[in-house]
């Protein structure tokens, strides 16, 4: 009876351990269970696995569940441009996403290949450093993508190749040629004529006096006459200069600012120092002389000119007369 007693005993404390040894190894085994769900890991992936030849597809590389402060990428994936029929048209950059200490790392490659088959996609798998310096390899799945050939048997656009065609042409060299010498001696003949008008083109401008006024204007005509511009059909410049010469006496005398008055201003503005009429009246004809020559072309004769200039010089002396007795009226 007593050995029975421990005997029974012994099998429920036997039954006992074994349960406790059963719960020890179930924990055991969902902590390793744990443990490998949140292992870090490399996955390649492809959002198409089949495309016709020139596609283009997106492969996706990631490691997953790398732990923040203990665990780094050492190299990343490396897939090279050209290998294995697999050309990488573009590469994205590398996103991180962290979630609860877990970071995933993720990067998306554009591919496409030109020859038809089956290709395994040439990935260099990637190295991880845990917190003790220790390196090692995540493993990756093979991928592999298929290619397939264009049928373009069934395609309307499709034509085949023909013989050569002959093609009506024509040589225009010779017009076009002829078009260039013809606007070639046309520019050559505008170019000499503006070049002839500029050189007989009066020369204008205001003249600077330069001593007693009179005496630089007498002068002056004297030079111009001696120029015989007139024998020359030079008529225009020969009256243009002759008026701007007592244009520029009446500027330097009286103030009168000559070159900003039209003809009649001009002999309007001479009215007090031409005294006579017949003074103010041969004034006027010669102004309005000028003025046809020198805007309706018109060519005087010689006779005429000559008057011209003996008006210029008499008009000259009857204004510096007048004004050295206004001065000497003055001075009393």
């Amino acid at each position: 009876m007593h050995l029975n007693k421990i005997i029974n005993k012994a099998d429920r404390t036997g039954i006992i351990l074994t349960r406790m040894l059963s719960t020890l190894l179930f924990i055991i085994f969902c902590f390793c269970m744990g443990q490998r769900v949140t292992a870090q890991q490399a996955v390649v992936t492809l959002d198409r696995e089949q495309i016709l030849i020139g596609e283009q597809v997106t492969l996706q590389l990631k490691v997953e569940n790398l732990t923040d402060q203990a665990q780094s990428v050492q190299n990343w994936f490396k897939v090279k441009d050209t290998a294995n029929h697999i050309e990488v048209v573009r590469s994205g950059k590398i996103d991180t996403i962290s979630v609860d200490g877990q970071t995933t790392l993720m990067q998306k490659l554009t591919i496409t290949s030109f020859d038809s088959g089956s290709w395994q996609i040439p990935v260099i798998e990637p190295v991880v450093k845990d917190i003790n310096n220790q390196e090692y390899t995540l493993s990756t799945t093979p991928v592999t993508l298929r290619v397939m050939p264009v049928d373009v048997s069934n395609l309307k656009d499709f034509h085949p190749v023909k013989d050569i065609l002959n093609v009506d042409y024509r040589d225009y060299t010779w017009l076009y040629i002829t078009g260039a010498v013809i606007l070639l001696g046309l520019l050559t003949f505008l170019i000499i004529r503006w070049i002839k008008r500029t050189k007989d083109r009066p020369k204008t401008g205001k003249p600077v006096v330069k001593g007693p006024p009179l005496a630089w204007a007498m002068g002056q005509i004297d030079a111009l006459e001696k120029e015989k511009l007139v024998e020359a059909g030079k008529v225009k410049e020969f009256y243009t200069r002759l008026l701007d010469i007592c244009r520029a006496y009446f500027d330097e005398r009286l103030s009168s600012h000559a070159f900003q008055a039209t003809s009649k201003e001009l002999v309007a503005s001479l009215q007090a120092y031409l005294v006579r009429h017949k003074e103010r009246a041969d004034m006027e004809s010669f102004a309005s002389l000028s003025d046809y020559v020198k805007f309706a072309e018109h060519s005087p004769e010689v006779e005429k000119t000559k008057e011209a200039v003996t008006i210029a010089r008499q008009t000259l002396t009857s204004v510096e007369k007048q004004i050295m007795e206004t001065q000497k009226k003055n001075d009393r």
